[in-house]
């Protein structure tokens, strides 16, 4: 008779806890980086949109990678297709653009602190959720952080999620917990959760839950030394705890700065602690951008280095990222639509831009550098083209300052048609100062050399119109009336600047506008600012500090381009003879060609109009 042998089940807290980790937990771990936490199967297994990647690498000082184009950059509202960058052409791209205080794309060190200024619906709270597991993550992988870090056996060590309100910061804790509930590397070390926290174990927990089983039959404490919390924004909460990293979100709109309900106090109460860690201590400060104050900005500030790039804190990793390059799932028919229900918030709220009442004019300034189609100026009249000025006197601080430009039609793609559209073509581009050599030893600017250049080009070119801002030019309009020349003053007012350059932005972000490289002139347009002094009223200006504080050639390119847009492409064309004996003459909103002679004689009985050879007579050059 055989014998039936029976095994005797054991159920015991050791023998469960053996059985659930032994598959799970190395003694021996080696870390891994972010990159690799969070896209691996048994970390988080989650994939990261190329940004969201490009940022965590910069953050925790993983080299960029410069082979493959995956970072698709859109520029909203006219680039919705966008370009393709690798992390370090797009890390170049941020750096031209002073949105990242990075000083090279490819040397560079992990940071403190990041302050990451990026549009609603970016990901900001998943980031946050990212960073905050692989935190916990590599205190556990450190097997004993207390000894680690020389605190007392069994300290709590925090890691603090802070939100502006008791509901944000539910879901920023839900956030969290799902990154590391739904990982398998987290499965033995997770001890317990509620709404706000979950508590977690490390390697040293787990072995002294060994020890008091076999001892004593059973756990004596929980043993989750490490704790992560999420919580509003008060800094009472904050003050007492060992926080090793601390993540604010949307720190920006933490209020005010008064009480505790402050961004300021919030910082303050979590410095210290933070500290405590060395350079394994971390805040994470994370928000869509608010007005020009408070703490965000001030970090924001801080980082890129108050008195220049020389001063920029390089334990702050600072990068501006709007919602369209952040999270390229977005759409622009989303982004359109928000903008319309909300123009005056949406460059905070979406282009990632803080609130002034003076913001940088241009919010796309790569459209000016791809308006440059040539080198040089045009040298070579055209007699079939009129051609229109504009010009700015001089002052004590500015130059004298003139543009010339001319409309050409040319055909572009309008919802699947092609339509004929004006371009403004920039001829000339010139300013004058006392530094010039002609001007050598004076404290002024001789008008005399300016008028000369000025009739060279009415002897050479078709001239449609000249302008000029209505600053002491009464002198000098009358002077080109006398000689027959269409010439008027234009009125610098709040509305006629509006006017102006609002067409003048419109023409580079439409693509309807070509430069030559002029060095001044572009940089003059770059640093352009927008002061708003209503609701829906701005001023255009230069700033009054830094490299750029001029803007002469920006004033006649917008106005040189708004008279020749409202006198051709409305009809207002006026009447002045061409260099081949012909023009074209508007008398009843018709143009039809007459010759030179006859619109010399119409001259002498109207004074509207006269010939090219008629100015050559009266500044001598022709008998």
């Amino acid at each position: 008779m055989n014998e039936v042998k029976t095994t005797e089940l054991n159920f015991s807290f050791e023998s469960i806890l053996e059985e659930t980790t032994k598959d799970f937990i190395s003694d021996f771990e080696e870390e891994v980086d972010i990159i690799t936490f969070c896209e691996h199967p048994y970390y988080l297994d989650q994939p990261l949109h190329s940004v969201e990647r490009f940022v965590l690498k910069i953050f925790y000082g993983l080299k960029l990678d410069n082979t493959e184009k995956n970072v698709l950059i859109r520029s909203f509202p006219y680039d919705k297709q966008g370009r393709l960058f690798t992390e370090v052409e797009y890390a170049n791209f941020l750096i031209q653009q002073g949105r990242t205080n990075l000083l090279s794309a490819t040397d560079f060190n992990s940071a403190l602190e990041l302050v990451l200024a990026c549009g609603r619906r970016s990901g900001k709270t998943f980031i946050a959720s990212v960073i905050t597991a692989y935190e916990a993550y590599k205190l556990i992988v450190k097997g004993d952080p207390q000894k680690y870090y020389k605190l007392p056996q069994g300290e709590e060590i925090k890691i603090i999620n802070i939100a502006t309100s008791g509901d944000q910061a539910l879901i920023l804790a839900k956030a969290a917990q799902n990154r590391i509930l739904n990982s398998k590397w987290f499965i033995p070390y997770v001890e317990g959760k509620n709404q706000a926290e979950i508590r977690l174990r490390t390697k040293r927990d787990l072995e002294l839950i060994k020890e008091e089983i076999k001892h004593h039959g059973k756990p004596l404490d929980p043993h989750a030394s490490i704790k992560i919390e999420s919580m509003s924004c008060t800094g009472r909460g904050i003050r007492g705890g060992t926080v090793i990293v601390g993540i604010l979100d949307e720190i920006a709109h933490f209020i005010d700065n008064t009480g505790n309900r402050s961004g300021d106090v919030i910082y303050e109460a979590l410095t210290p602690s933070v500290a405590t860690f060395g350079l394994d201590g971390k805040i994470i400060n994370i928000s869509s951008p608010y007005t020009k104050g408070g703490i965000f900005y001030d970090l924001y500030l801080d980082s890129k280095g108050r008195g220049g790039e020389e001063q920029s804190d390089q334990n702050k990793r600072m990068f501006q990222i709007p919602t369209w390059e952040m999270n390229d799932t977005i759409t622009f028919e989303f982004l359109e639509s928000e903008k319309k229900r909300n123009p005056e918030t949406f460059p905070t709220e979406f282009g990632a831009e803080f609130s002034s009442t003076i913001l940088g004019f241009f919010k796309y300034p790569e459209k000016i550098d791809e308006a440059v189609k040539r080198e040089f100026e045009t040298s070579v009249p055209n007699s079939k083209i009129k051609h229109y000025i504009a010009v700015d006197p001089s002052n004590k601080l500015n130059g004298y300052a003139l543009a010339m430009v001319h409309i050409e039609y040319k055909d572009i793609e309008k919802e699947g048609h092609k339509v004929k559209e004006p371009f403004v073509i920039l001829d000339r581009w010139k300013v004058w100062n006392l530094k010039d050599p002609e001007f050598e030893g004076q404290d002024y600017i001789d008008e005399t050399v300016v008028e000369e250049y000025i009739n060279g080009l009415f002897f050479r070119f078709v001239i449609g119109k000249i302008v000029y801002d209505q600053f002491e030019s009464t002198q000098a309009v009358n002077k080109l009336k006398k000689k027959g020349y269409a010439a008027e003053k234009t009125p610098f007012t709040r509305s006629y600047n509006m006017q102006i350059y609002g067409k003048l932005r419109s023409l580079f972000y439409e693509d309807r506008i070509e430069l030559f490289n002029y060095e001044q002139g572009i940089k003059e347009l770059k640093a352009l600012q927008e002061k708003r002094v209503g609701k829906r009223q701005f001023i255009v200006e230069a700033p009054t500090q830094g490299e750029i504080i001029t803007d002469d050639l920006p004033d006649v390119l917008a106005n040189a381009s708004y008279t020749a847009l409202t006198s051709e492409v409305e009809g207002h064309v006026s009447a002045i003879c061409g260099t081949n004996g012909n023009q074209k003459f508007n008398s009843s909103g018709k143009l039809t060609n007459i010759t030179s002679q006859y619109a010399y004689k119409r001259r002498l009985s109207t004074n509207r109009i006269t010939t090219n050879f008629e100015r050559a007579r009266q500044m001598g050059l022709a008998r």
